[in-house]
């Protein structure tokens, strides 16, 4: 699983929450989705007290994707690939929910880049999950979850 995941640039997680959606119903991947981005943001910090600062960055910008993704099929939009599928839906959330859906993509983008290039700054990782945990909330409320 984690080999796959590294192939397709994500985490284990969002791999098995993408597997594991084939058994969901339609009403309920939304939030199916949404409570996956919880998740992969409560496990960023774990990680991040390990030492393991890529892993804790991947699971901020994991869950800025799902969320995004949550979204979307809350809408009716068909899920897509690729970051330009991601930065329309988030363009199309931020007219529904405002500024906290922008800031919390960019600083997904942000951690994405940064465990690519594995860095690791403290400060930085805390900005960025205060944005993800602020878009999460947000779509909790939206989503009534």
């Amino acid at each position: 699983m984690r080999e796959e995941a590294e192939r397709r640039g994500t985490t284990p997680e969002a791999l098995m929450v993408r597997l594991l959606l084939d058994i969901v119903s339609e009403e309920e991947k939304p939030r199916a989705l949404l409570e996956a981005a919880r998740n992969s943001l409560e496990h960023a910090s774990p990680h991040w007290d390990k030492g393991e600062h890529s892993e804790a960055f991947k699971r901020l910008w994991a869950s800025v994707l799902l969320g995004l993704e949550a979204y979307a099929l809350s809408k009716g939009i068909t899920p897509g690939s690729g970051l330009d599928w991601y930065w329309d839906i988030a363009s199309d959330a931020a007219n529904q929910l405002g500024d906290v859906v922008p800031n919390a993509f960019y600083a997904g983008l942000a951690a994405f880049i940064a465990s690519r290039e594995k860095l690791s700054d403290e400060a930085h990782f805390e900005a960025i999950s205060k944005r993800v945990e602020s878009l999460l909330e947000k779509l909790g409320e939206f989503l009534g979850a």
